[in-house]
């Protein structure tokens, strides 16, 4: 009777089965290496992830409790603690106050480098998919003249896609892109080519034959609103990452002004930072001179 309870308790499910057994996780004790030269919680942490490719657990599979974990590693509670938070401050687990530690969703990291959404995901092993919620000509309203330097009301061709990583939505994305710059292309925007590929591969590729060279982004968090969560299947209210990006040709010339909304929980916005070699403070280096 208690190893039949002891293996429901150790046995993954999703929060939303309320005790319904999924996967099994491996049974009986299982010791760590007090004598290696990494801490315990970081061996526990490894451990962990291990079982969760080896058994194939999916986001929103249940882990085991604390008091199993412990019995099972023979560590501590506040070993237990670290690790799980380790973890969790990745993204890689959730942790549910009063239901327990999850699996948790895997996030795309968005990066400083001028990709389309396709080559971002394709890079980081997902599969891309757009839905064309709205392809038509519209007047651009005043913020998007302003970046894109034309008048407000210039003739815009306006694109609102819903992206999607296998399978899964992940973004909503407002477009404009002055219909003088595609000429007599514009209708290569409409429904079915767009639909098929990347908006950036069909700028660039002929016959429109842009040459896209870099951007300027403004990252910001918001809320979802109604519309938006419905789209994005969160609820309204959740933090969505906002970007604004403004995209330049090998010219200097606007093509793009985009608003981009990303569900908070699954998408992420990674910088590499470099210490420079000297601060200019008042046209002098801040190290060149006396210290504070």
């Amino acid at each position: 009777m208690a190893e039949h309870a002891t293996h429901r308790e150790m046995t993954p499910v999703r929060p939303e089965d309320d005790g319904r057994e999924a996967r099994s996780w491996i049974d009986g004790p299982r010791g760590l290496s007090r004598g290696a030269p990494l801490p315990l919680y970081f061996q526990l942490r490894e451990e962990l992830l291990e079982e969760i490719r080896k058994k194939g657990l999916k986001p929103g599979d249940r882990l085991p409790t604390e008091a199993a974990l412990e019995r099972r590693y023979r560590v501590s509670a506040t070993t237990i603690r670290r690790a799980l938070n380790d973890l969790a401050a990745e993204g890689l687990v959730r942790r549910i106050q009063g239901k327990g530690t999850f699996v948790g969703t895997p996030k795309i990291h968005h990066e400083p480098l001028l990709r389309s959404f396709t080559e971002l995901l394709l890079s980081q092993g997902y599969m891309p998919e757009h839905r064309l919620l709205e392809s038509s000509v519209e007047p651009a309203p005043i913020d998007v003249a302003g970046d894109l330097g034309i008048e407000e009301g210039a003739s815009c061709r306006y694109l609102r896609r819903l992206h999607l990583a296998d399978g899964e939505p992940i973004g909503i994305s407002d477009t404009w892109i002055p219909r003088e710059i595609l000429g007599p292309h514009d209708a290569l925007l409409e429904r079915g080519r767009l639909e098929a590929g990347s908006l950036y591969g069909l700028l660039e590729d002929p016959p429109v034959g842009i040459t896209l060279h870099r951007a300027i982004e403004t990252v910001s968090p918001r809320l979802a609103g109604e519309v938006d969560a419905v789209l994005l299947g969160c609820a309204p209210g959740d933090p969505v990452l906002a970007i604004k990006r403004i995209t330049f040709d090998v010219n200097d010339r606007a093509i793009e002004s985009a608003r981009i909304a990303f569900a908070g929980e699954r998408y992420e916005y990674r910088v590499e930072m470099h210490r420079p070699t000297a601060i200019s403070v008042g046209g002098r280096s801040a190290w060149g001179g006396s210290k504070l």
